[in-house]
């Protein structure tokens, strides 16, 4: 009793029925109701919760019944597709319907439904027009990002860039999303360029691709070389400028040529061995730079990102693999990888991504900044997560496959698509940067000198700085290419 008076305590630390607490310090006492000292830190407001937030459409496809390794082969699972119903007329509501041993659920995620039916032209409508409009908006210019998730084989390479056949034909039916968004920009900045030069002066359109692969991003239309992600840009990419849609089929062919792809039980090659599953995540960039009658420049983009399909290893018949066992053998070759080692790497970034969307959403909510992950952090889960920082407009198209087999997949995807569908974004923050082109020159120049003198200064081995030479090697890389795009603006 005598040690805790000393500590000033009026209790002993023993409980004694009937009484109050036990352990209350008597100086908290004696100074309740004291004026606060000077100096002293007031209490932290707390953060009012936005409502200025806006939602991303999200869509779904379903694939026809037995295509590529979706076959009904009598082999089912728990869960399975039992139905779907879009919002065709006003006042229906689209949702998709998932039927196991307890019942139905139905998912309200979409915003449309696309059946099996459903042509290339009903999705370009739905889905990409709507932020058409205000890409190519004269007097505000914003980007865009439209990306889609699902199982391998369930169609996402073939909504986004289009069926093969499709990439040697201007026009063609079955052309995809980007080809479309890229023809209709050409043709409406080309059109206002000959009728309305206080708008468009003049302008330049680019198209980038950049392969996402074990963590890492690669250059498709610059052989491979490495890129980097920053703030949410892609440093390095090779910007390859198109003036008509024949040249951004020569990107495309490009594109698949290089993608990593393999042939897999789920999504078998079918055509020239380059067919198959996409085994890495690719970014398509179309950029464009518009110059007004006043000489300020405006640039926005429109990506199209084509994420590798989620699978589970027994769906291919691929053996266990972790992701751990998975980098090391990438790192041991390359060329030896084996598809369970892809397929390990994919999972983890998807299950990566689906979080960095519930985290972005809580953090609109609570009005603190996005940020992309610091550790464990891929060059896709950085660059994709930026991109829900309410810089651009959002959409997302869910591909689901009716195979009685695939029910654990088309399960996974709706409720990957439940989240995607909860994220709110401010709208506030996209209108582009307008900029004098004489300002935008210098700068540029000024960057791409830094830049180059930078790498110059750093030693590529044995030397404590070597290690920013790749780096610098990129930057370099990237800020001349962006000089010289825009000396010839």
């Amino acid at each position: 009793r005598g040690s805790a008076a000393r500590r000033g305590f009026s209790e002993t630390r023993h409980h004694r029925p009937g009484r109050a607490s036990s352990l209350r310090p008597a100086w908290r006492a004696r100074f309740r109701g004291a004026p606060r000292l000077r100096g002293a830190m007031p209490p932290k407001p707390k953060r009012a919760i936005r409502r200025d937030l806006v939602a991303p459409p999200v869509f779904a496809r379903i694939l026809p019944k037995n295509v590529g390794g979706h076959v009904d082969d009598g082999v089912s699972v728990y869960k399975r597709l039992a139905s779907w119903s879009d919002a065709a007329a006003p006042g229906d509501r689209a949702r998709v319907t998932l039927a196991d041993g307890h019942g139905e659920t139905h998912y309200a995620f979409p915003k449309r439904v696309f059946g099996p039916e459903a042509s290339q032209e009903e999705l370009f409508r739905d889905v990409a027009r709507p932020l058409l409009r205000l890409h190519l908006d004269a007097n505000d210019p914003q980007s865009a990002f439209v990306f889609a998730y699902g199982q391998t084989g369930t169609g996402k390479t073939y909504t986004l860039m289009g069926a093969e056949e499709s990439w040697e034909t201007p026009k063609h039916e079955k052309r995809g999303l980007f080809p479309r968004v890229a023809e209709e920009v050409l043709a409406t900045l080309t059109t206002r360029k000959e009728t309305d030069q206080r708008n468009v002066a003049s302008f330049a359109a680019h198209v980038s691709a950049v392969e996402f692969y074990f963590c890492q991003g690669f250059d498709l239309l610059d052989d491979h070389a490495q890129v980097r992600v920053e703030k949410g840009e892609i440093l390095g990419a090779k910007q390859w400028r198109v003036e008509s849609s024949s040249e951004v089929l020569d990107v495309l062919n490009t594109v698949r040529q290089k993608r990593t792809t393999a042939s897999t039980k789920m999504n078998p090659a079918t055509k020239n061995d380059r067919g198959g599953s996409s085994r890495s995540h690719c970014a398509l960039t179309l950029t464009t730079r518009v110059v007004d009658g006043v000489g300020v420049c405006r640039k926005a983009t429109f990506v199209c990102m084509d994420l590798a399909g989620a699978e589970r290893q027994s769906s291919n018949d691929n053996a266990q693999c972790d992701a751990m066992e998975a980098i090391m053998s990438y790192w041991r070759d390359p060329a030896t990888v084996k598809p369970c080692a892809q397929a390990a790497i994919i999972n983890v970034e998807l299950s990566s991504l689906r979080s960095a969307v519930v985290q972005s959403a809580e953090a609109h909510r609570r009005g603190k900044p996005v940020t992309a992950p610091t550790q464990l952090g891929t060059a896709a889960v950085n660059y994709m997560t930026e991109a829900f920082d309410g810089r651009c407009h959002v959409a997302n198209v869910v591909t689901l496959s009716q195979a009685p087999k695939c029910g654990w997949e088309t399960w996974f995807a709706c409720t990957y698509a439940e989240d995607v569908a909860k994220l709110r974004m401010p709208s506030s923050a996209r209108s582009v940067p307008a900029t004098p082109i004489a300002t935008l020159k210098k700068t540029t120049e000024k960057k791409a000198r830094d830049a180059k003198e930078a790498l110059a200064r750093t030693p590529e081995a044995n030397h404590p700085s070597s290690k920013f030479h790749a780096r610098r090697k990129i930057e370099a890389r990237h800020f001349a290419r962006e000089a010289a795009i825009v000396a010839e603006l």
